[in-house]
């Protein structure tokens, strides 16, 4: 099926790109929105796939860049916040979703995304968006290592990866000190994309086994393309991400809590804390797999997503 492609403009100028397939009259609307430092791209099976799990008529896929990600614009100064991505998805479903039930799936940032909007906007939880999948994301409690970087990947790249400060859970006196932590995690994920080091180990701490190259090679891409305003801003506004309190408004419409094993960037613990805050919701745990679920298990997660379709329309 051929995707179209458009651009919504946010209220302070910036504009995102959004894929999207499937019929604009179809029963509801699945919106893909994806993590840091990634694109659409990293939902390519999910967005290809439910088309032909519902039928072409059966749903509509909505994928979008967040700004300054992909081929969205560059994320202004100071617009690299998780309650500014909350703003944007607003915007995407005002413009290409504005009647309709929705399902959300957000991986990582962007399930962070929804926890903000929910906190937000939550009246929009059960008139507009009806059913949403938590992709190996958190609610927060970001404490040691922020975002999984470990003090050491292998012999090599422990020249390149710094000692990871604890960001989020301790109150740091300084604000220098916060910078210093943050910009020395920064450094080391640059190193690890900038590196021969990059490819071994991007692999070893995103994914899980067995994966396919192809997919490895996918967020590499991103990866390399990433502005380093949106690789340093969006870095920081997740390890201050704190928004437990704000999954109760999900606890009223259907939640899949999806998250893999080997998870080394955020550890199985955060699905579990979610899944707590959250009674109503179904946990999955994927055995072996890594932070890029829907890429490693790509026909499980759509699945899972066509479920919630189905729910929506039922």
């Amino acid at each position: 099926m051929q995707a179209e492609r458009a651009g919504v403009i946010t209220p302070d100028g910036v504009r995102l790109h959004v894929e999207t397939a499937g019929s604009p009259d179809a029963p509801v609307t699945v919106v893909l929105a994806h993590g840091w430092t990634c694109s659409t791209r990293s939902w390519h099976h999910q967005f290809t796939g439910l088309p032909g799990v519902l039928g072409a008529d059966g749903v509509r896929v909505v994928a979008y860049d967040h700004r300054g990600h992909g081929r969205s614009d560059a994320a202004p100064a100071g617009t690299t916040r998780i309650e500014q991505l909350a703003d944007d998805l607003v915007t995407v479903l005002d413009e290409v979703a504005p009647s309709g039930p929705v399902v959300y799936a957000g991986h990582s940032m962007g399930g962070m995304t929804l926890m903000a909007l929910a906190d937000r906007r939550p009246e929009l939880f059960g008139s507009r968006i009806v059913g949403a999948a938590l992709v190996s994301t958190s609610s927060g409690q970001m404490t040691s290592r922020a975002f999984g970087l470990p003090a050491r990947l292998d012999g090599a790249a422990a020249v390149v990866a710094p000692r990871a400060m604890n960001l989020a859970g301790a109150r740091m006196e300084k604000r220098e000190a916060r910078r210093a932590a943050v910009e020395a995690e920064v450094k080391a994920w640059r190193a690890l994309a900038s590196t021969r080091l990059r490819r071994p180990a991007l692999k070893q701490l995103v994914f899980g086994k067995k994966v396919d190259p192809a997919e490895v090679d996918v967020l590499l891409a991103d990866l390399e393309a990433l502005p380093g305003r949106s690789f340093s801003g969006f870095f920081e506004a997740i390890t201050q991400h704190e928004l437990g309190h704000a999954l109760a408004v999900l606890d009223d419409i259907p939640v899949e809590v999806m998250h893999g094993t080997r998870d080394r960037l955020l550890p199985p613990r955060h699905a579990n804390r979610m899944a707590q805050l959250i009674p109503s919701s179904r946990l999955w745990m994927y055995p072996g797999a890594g932070h890029m679920l829907m890429q490693e298990r790509p026909r499980d997660v759509t699945h899972r997503l066509a479920s919630l379709a189905r729910k929506a329309v039922s």
